[in-house]
């Protein structure tokens, strides 16, 4: 798969290596070309192998021995591939090098403790040539990217650099780090400050003196053993939007002061005008979704045009179980982020695939390779592994709607999804997180009976009705006894276990439960009404 479907986004090797920098990546063998144009970039799994196009930078994240390896190079190398990375340590051998020795392909290692999905973030916004200001503002600027201004702020101050967002989440930063510290090391690898050095730097009011600064500010007090930085402020106006760091030798002279100070302005206005094209790019995701939900020939042209016209396709429908009383705002934030997440999550594994937020529901319109079972299987997994993954206060469940050949018949994908997902997220307590509708179907008619219920207005009636007159008025337990005696089949000593009495007086209440609704459970017509009205009602 092409994470190029769209924008046919490339970008040369010698700049997706420069991008990722020697903290994270490290030439091991082969001959790379730093001319090669790189084209996507495909997680690969073993167990799972995605298709490889000329021009793939492969991330080997299920690669280890050397045999299993040089068959991979080999079968890389066929396809077109451009470079593979592996985790370090680098296996090295003549089996490797002999599979080197006859393509063109070249290996690079990643740094242990380094996150495969960030580097798979990174390459592919190195490889989208149509980038969110040029959505909004019509050209690319690529002397305001912030990954070369990090790099030119690195060579005027002579140190290296990162920029930072508010909550110390690293966007952007120079390629080379060999100046810096472990701490800093440790950020690069995590993109995000480590939490004991973020501890730190709220316990001495860091951030504080930073953002009330106008000037870049000297800190020696980072923590023990670690050299000094220096840092400035990067705000709109008044509103702040995080900081510039570089770890140095000593304090820096006025020019180096100021030539850092004018680097915030430009950092400013770079992520002012991301978040403008980052609400640009939202607003297309959304249109495309919206599209291809719609299902018809508008679904069919849009599918056309995102590369997917001839796969099988299914919708999936994200959703979380709110517990009352939230915050909306919470709610909604975390519905964002949520929404960040699964986009970056499907990059990788799924590059053509598109996500949105509608409403309080999370939808992905996913291509796959099969259709029927094995393609529910795929979407099924996606879905399961991205829940697994998800850092949320809220609880996610996910609906898998129907794997439809054609994208005209979308809309009956998303109309499964959104039932299953109802299903899952009122059954919460069944600890069942993902479904499709035929897993789910007598619970889902079971709540669309209870939806034509209410809608008529209809309430509980029959001997239900007068079990449950009789445990009001004396504290009775007739409707419990009623249930565990269904749920189990009608066997006396399961179902005395299940409410905790003995047999004998389960047997009691039993008979009792007959007098008072002057019901006969030994009619199997009497028995499926009741186990209905049980589950719409109670």
């Amino acid at each position: 798969m092409e994470a190029s479907a769209q924008y046919g986004s490339s970008a040369i090797l010698s700049r997706v290596v420069e991008r990722l920098g020697a903290t994270l990546l490290s030439w091991e063998a082969g001959r790379p070309d730093p001319g090669r144009t790189v084209t996507s970039v495909v997680l690969y799994d073993p167990l799972d192998p995605p298709a490889v196009a000329p021009g793939t930078f492969v991330l080997g994240a299920g690669l280890a021995s050397p045999e299993e390896i040089a068959a991979a190079i080999r079968s890389f190398a066929r396809d077109g591939a451009i470079a593979l990375v592996l985790r370090e340590p680098v296996p090295h051998g003549p089996l490797i090098s002999a599979a080197l020795a006859d393509t063109s392909m070249a290996v690079y290692g990643l740094a242990r403790g380094a996150s495969w999905m960030h580097v798979a973030t990174l390459v592919t916004a190195t490889l989208s040539t149509v980038s969110p200001d040029e959505l909004m503002l019509g050209g690319h600027d690529s002397g305001t990217d912030l990954f070369e201004l990090a790099n030119s702020l690195a060579a005027l101050l002579d140190a290296p650099v990162t920029i930072e967002d508010l909550s110390s989440r690293v966007i952007a930063f120079s390629s080379d780090q060999s100046g810096a510290d472990e701490g800093r090391h440790r950020t690069i690898l995590s993109m995000q400050a480590p939490t004991d050095v973020g501890e730190l730097q709220r316990r001495h009011g860091l951030l504080l003196r930073i953002h009330e600064s106008d000037r870049p500010v000297y800190i020696t007090d980072v923590m023990e053993g670690a050299m000094p930085r220096v840092a400035v402020r990067v705000r709109a106006g008044e509103e702040p939007l995080g900081a510039i760091w570089a770890v140095v030798k000593g304090p820096l002279t006025k020019q180096r002061e100021q030539g850092m100070r004018e680097a915030a302005q430009v950092v400013a206005l770079t992520m002012l005008r991301a978040r403008l094209g980052a609400d640009a790019a939202m607003r297309l995701r959304l249109g495309l979704v919206l599209s291809l939900l719609d299902g018809g020939p508008n679904a069919r042209k849009t599918a056309r045009q995102l590369n997917f016209a001839n796969s099988p396709i299914c919708v999936l429908a994200l959703g979380a179980s709110v517990p009352e009383g939230e915050d909306p705002s919470v709610v909604e934030a975390d519905q964002q982020r949520t929404a960040n997440a699964l986009a970056m999550y499907l990059k990788p594994i799924c590059p053509r695939a598109t996500a949105a937020l509608i409403g309080s529901v999370l939808y992905a319109v996913l291509p796959l390779r099969s259709t029927g079972e094995p393609g529910k299987r795929e979407a099924s997994r996606i879905a399961d592994e991205f829940i697994a993954r998800l850092d949320s206060s809220q609880t996610y469940f996910a609906g898998v709607g129907t794997v439809v050949a054609d994208a005209t018949d979308l809309a009956f994908s998303r109309s499964a999804a959104d039932a299953a997902l109802r299903v899952v997220r009122h059954r919460a307590a069944a600890h069942r997180r993902v479904a499709a509708l035929e897993d789910v179907q007598v619970e889902h008619i079971l709540l669309r009976v209870a939806d034509a219920m209410a809608d008529e207005r209809m309430v509980v009636g029959g001997p239900l009705r007068a079990l449950r007159e009789y445990d009001a008025e004396h504290g009775g337990s007739m409707v419990e006894t009623l249930r565990a005696w269904l749920d189990a089949f009608g066997d006396v000593t399961k179902a005395a276990e299940t409410v905790r009495v003995h047999k004998n007086t389960f047997r009691y209440r039993l008979s009792r439960l007959g007098q008072i609704a002057d019901v006969d459970l030994s009619d199997p017509d009497v028995r499926f009404a009741l186990s209905l009205q049980l589950r719409i009602f109670e």
